[in-house]
């Protein structure tokens, strides 16, 4: 059986709680959802980001620079 989500794609710039606690229950109904970092990491660092982050792909980016 196919997902509703199945076939769409999340970009997810959340830090704190609510961007992603959304962006994780997007991903539990399998839509692909990629999470976006700041370079040095989430800003809110804690315990909770392993259970928030779930199934989700990662990547650390720094969109402040202007460099290619």
């Amino acid at each position: 059986m196919t997902s509703s989500l199945e076939s769409i794609r999340v970009i997810d710039f959340g830090q704190y709680i609510a961007g992603p606690l959304t962006g994780m229950l997007l991903a539990d109904q399998e839509a692909d959802v990629i999470k976006i970092d700041p370079p040095a990491g989430p800003v809110w660092d804690m315990p909770a980001n392993a259970t928030w982050n779930r199934g989700k792909r990662a990547i650390g980016l720094d969109l402040k620079s202007a460099s290619d």
